[in-house]
């Protein structure tokens, strides 16, 4: 969650006790970086399990209010976001056993907004175990009509939308796949009309590595109304520094503009000193790219690569 800044994570399968959410928020980076709200199963502790992770050093923690709903599949938390704005957050792990249990788990859910005084969520987030189009399965194939029937009439009644398939119509890509080669997208983030104008970067990446055997699904959400944040000033990589042809050419480039250190009206040191700059920060880039390069070419060579070979 550090390395690739999330400020809100759902994980699924979360098996968690008490005693071990507290050893995972204290022992994160020597100190405590992470807040978790868990639902667990009372009955079947073993199974299932659901969990909103907050990242503290970029996301509020205070005054969140929890709802959990069904124990163990669906957590709703409602987050103090910028200003009076909040973030509502329904975080679900949908049963995978047969298509009736998942079916009724949406139709739980939907029961409990018709009948609760529930707040409708922004985000709804999660392994939903099922998809609602053939091209999220490959092979192609549609799902049982029962569970997507109940899932797109609880989505109706919240007006959630499906936004990674919003900004991709017809791009194939999936979160989860079987040592059989099928592949499925059932990893998904629905949000509202509203939020979804202020959402970018929709991403389905391998970020998080060999801890999960699903795909990360991300995007970034801005509060409405938020003013533009700019990239800021580039700096030079600090791996650079110890880079012997980086700091060569750096030394050499000050050595030839500053050797003699003497101003004179025809050469001022402010103006030198900003050509300088320019120069150094020009060959940092290039040289960077050079560092880094080759691994992430070859990287984005593999990944282009599967796009290709999914989408055609």
């Amino acid at each position: 969650m550090f390395d690739e800044r999330i400020g809100i994570m759902a994980v699924g399968e979360t098996h968690l006790t008490e005693a071990q959410i507290e050893d995972i928020e204290n022992a994160v980076g020597g100190r405590n970086r992470l807040r978790i709200f868990n639902s667990i199963d009372p009955d079947h502790p073993n199974k299932g399990g659901v969990a909103v992770v907050l990242n503290k050093d970029i996301t509020n923690v205070e005054n969140i209010q929890v709802r959990r709903l069904i124990p163990g599949r669906a957590i709703l938390v409602k987050i103090p976001w910028h200003g009076k704005l909040t973030l509502t957050v329904l975080a679900v792990y949908a049963p995978a056993g047969t298509p009736t249990e998942n079916k009724a788990f949406w139709e739980e859910l939907h029961h409990l907004w018709m009948t609760e005084n529930l707040p409708v969520p922004d985000v709804l987030l999660g392994d939903m175990n099922i998809v609602e189009d053939a091209i999220d399965r490959l092979p192609h194939r549609a799902d049982d009509a029962g569970p997507a029937h109940a899932l797109a009439d609880f989505k109706r009644i919240l007006e959630l939308k499906d936004g990674w398939r919003m900004t991709y119509p017809d791009t194939k890509e999936y979160t989860f796949s079987r040592g059989t080669g099928s592949h499925s997208r059932i990893d998904r983030i629905y949000v509202s009309p509203t939020l979804f104008k202020n959402c970018r970067h929709w991403d389905i990446s391998d970020a998080a590595g060999e801890l999960t055997d699903h795909r990360l699904i991300s995007v970034n959400v801005c509060a409405p109304g938020a003013p533009y944040v700019g990239p800021g000033r580039y700096a030079i990589p600090l791996f650079l520094m110890n880079d012997t042809k980086f700091m060569e050419f750096a030394v050499k480039t000050g050595a030839q503009m500053f050797g003699e250190g003497v101003a004179n009206p025809t050469e001022n040191i402010q103006v030198e000193f900003k050509k300088f700059k320019e120069v150094v920060g020009a060959y940092a880039k290039v040289r960077a790219s050079q560092s880094v390069g080759a691994l992430e070419q070859k990287k984005l060579k593999l990944q282009n690569e599967r796009k290709g070979l999914l989408n055609n």
